[in-house]
């Protein structure tokens, strides 16, 4: 079985570990807006939100071990038949409402993602971090967002279902663009 990081299919796969924490973020350390627009250089998904969405870091909670930290919402449209899952600002930040981030328009920019074994034990206690939990430490190709989670599928692991819990820990859930949108995202 391949070690983290080892999935040579993929492309070059970055390590995680060494950008998470705040200390490795100090004041989510971006360079600015659009600096990593390149395809195929891996952002987090906190620097990803604040470049193509322009949030700033008051839109993140820094209440834990792993910061930055948003919050997964939904928009309810007008019909009110229509659900659709969100990035949600962890602040107020527009008196009595959040500014909200659609997933699916957000993560269509992007073509892959990689989960930090940090984002699991964050979210459901240690230990939850293993291979046996998800494909940490590889790039996956993003397929469909759904109420469920991501519809994810790597090379060497076929179909995998993220839940949505994980990527409430914005430090430890990269995102890579690829040379071509996925097929689906609804």
């Amino acid at each position: 079985m391949d070690s983290p990081g080892q999935d040579i299919d993929a492309g070059a796969v970055l390590d995680p570990g060494t950008r998470t924490g705040s200390a490795a973020l100090q004041g989510y350390g971006l360079d600015g807006p659009g600096d990593r627009s390149v395809v195929g250089e891996p952002v987090t998904l906190a620097e990803s939100l604040m470049s193509d969405a322009g949030w700033s870091a008051a839109n993140f909670g820094d209440g834990g071990s792993n910061p930055p930290y948003l919050r997964i919402g939904g928009k309810l449209w007008v019909t009110l038949t229509e659900y659709e899952p969100c990035f949600s600002s962890f602040h107020r930040d527009r008196m009595l409402f959040r500014s909200k981030v659609s997933m699916t328009e957000h993560l269509a920019q992007y073509g892959e993602i990689m989960i930090d074994p940090l984002a699991f034990e964050d979210c459901y206690g240690p230990g939850e971090g293993t291979d046996a939990a998800f494909p940490f430490g590889a790039w996956l190709e993003i397929r469909e967002v759904g109420f469920t989670g991501l519809s994810l599928w790597g090379r060497r692991h076929g179909p995998v279902l993220l839940p949505l819990e994980p990527l409430a820990v914005a430090a430890a859930v990269w995102l890579r663009r690829a040379g071509v949108k996925p097929a689906v995202l609804l």
